[in-house]
């Protein structure tokens, strides 16, 4: 623990200089981090951290005031080159590196630090009708997991403590995968679309704009609803459309049995995962900023797995106040024992610092597991993103579990992370 609240502390420190000049600058460059979000709500049907999304915001971020321009110079010639590649053939590439340690206050073994690491390669490849209102594009992900420093990965940390979650959402051992690859067709000018191929579930249901585990928050329940039984990445279909200007409607189906490392199409047979969604926002491309829905999901019994059938409802809301604070809520009820609880309820903000576009976050989570017998179990999480150049963002987290579920003696436990983004 003393060796990453040391971390901990040198992240704060650097990041104080800057404090002056947010109060300085005003206005302009506190709109950043906002227009930068609507930017991406227009790249296609996903949230925030889908391919498409994710390429715009990282392209946007270039666009706006860095701390060390000189460090930003390094990167430009192989920027460019990504550049032209995209303005002569369509297609658009994205390369990251993310790296993340955590550290525990108590443990139910010997483990109390977890570490990891994962390389990608994503891209979307425009190949009919470009620059049209109906484009339909290649998109795919492809991405290697593996340990740094420790034998454990923030992915399984969660089970050493007692915690029935996840305190690093993505960050495990899983080795080299294809992890998304699927068809992204836009209709009636981007006001419709549909999606279709290997795709992950969680790009595409119950979004709100501050969920990204790869720039805003760690926790599983922080990022998605685990009342939802969602399943991991395999073979599905997806679509949505504004019904006007403001109401909007999607669903998805996909396989339940989907798997991160196994690329196969429906190997335990029809089982699926479905889900329906109905919403407000005041624009399309205000989604991510301010927007209501209500969802539903079903999932088939998976018979091979041994998990019985399940259903259940979400409703969620996020608002962007002065294109700064952005303050959200979550609640979920679910019916039977596939997803981690049966009732939940999260809420919190972040806030976006102007000028460099500094991220501040704070989330509270309760819920109650789905397995009889175990207690409610509350979570807190903060964290501050130091935007260090264009390229480089360093976060601090800090995550406090009360009551965790699998710890029956434990009161709390604390886990403080550090994460690094490298981006290209």
């Amino acid at each position: 623990m003393s060796r990453a609240l040391s971390v901990l502390a040198i992240v704060a420190l650097t990041g104080l200089p800057s404090v002056p000049a947010w109060a300085q600058d005003g206005d302009d460059e506190a709109e950043s981090g906002a227009a930068i979000l609507r930017g991406a709500a227009e790249a296609g049907l996903g949230g925030p951290q889908s391919v498409g999304a994710q390429l715009e915001e990282d392209a946007a971020q270039r666009r706006t005031m860095s701390r060390r321009p000189g460090i930003d110079s390094f990167f430009d010639p192989a920027e460019n080159s990504l550049e032209r590649l995209r303005e002569v053939s369509g297609l658009q590439v994205g390369l990251d590196y993310q790296a993340l340690y955590q550290s525990a206050t108590d443990s139910l073994t010997n483990q109390d630090q977890a570490s990891s690491g994962s390389v990608r390669m994503f891209g979307k490849w425009a190949l009919l009708g470009r620059d049209t209102g109906h484009t339909g594009s290649l998109v795919f992900l492809l991405e290697q997991r593996h340990e740094l420093w420790t034998e454990l990965t923030p992915a399984q940390l969660g089970g050493d403590i007692g915690y029935l979650g996840i305190t690093g959402t993505t960050f495990s051992d899983s080795g080299p995968s294809l992890t998304t690859i699927y068809w992204e067709q836009a209709l009636s000018d981007g006001r419709a679309g549909f999606v279709a191929g290997r795709i992950d579930p969680t790009d595409y249901i119950d979004i709100l704009g501050y969920a990204n585990q790869r720039t805003t928050f760690l926790n599983l329940s922080t990022l998605v609803n685990p009342t939802i039984a969602l399943p991991d990445q395999g073979f599905g279909f997806g679509a949505g459309a504004m019904l006007t200007d403001q109401i909007f409607a999607k669903g998805l189906v996909t396989d339940a049995n989907g798997s991160l490392t196994e690329v196969a199409f429906f190997p335990d047979g029809s089982e699926f995962f479905s889900y329906g969604e109905l919403g407000w926002t005041p624009a399309r491309d205000e989604r991510f900023l301010t927007n209501v829905h209500v969802g539903a999901w079903h999932v088939d019994e998976r018979v091979e797995a041994g998990v019985p059938e399940s259903q259940g409802v979400v409703v969620s809301a996020n608002v962007t106040i002065d294109d700064v604070f952005m303050p959200f809520v979550r609640v979920g009820w679910s019916d039977g024992a596939a997803p981690f609880y049966n009732t939940a309820v999260s809420g919190g903000f972040l806030y976006y610092l102007p000028r460099y576009r500094d991220l501040l976050g704070f989330a509270a989570a309760w819920n109650a597991p789905a397995v009889a017998g175990l207690p409610d179990q509350t979570t807190l999480e903060a964290f501050y993103r130091y935007q260090f150049s264009d390229n480089i963002a360093i976060t601090a987290d800090a995550q406090l579990l009360l009551n965790p579920a699998l710890n029956p003696d434990q009161d709390q436990v604390a886990v403080f992370g550090l994460r690094a983004r490298l981006d290209m």
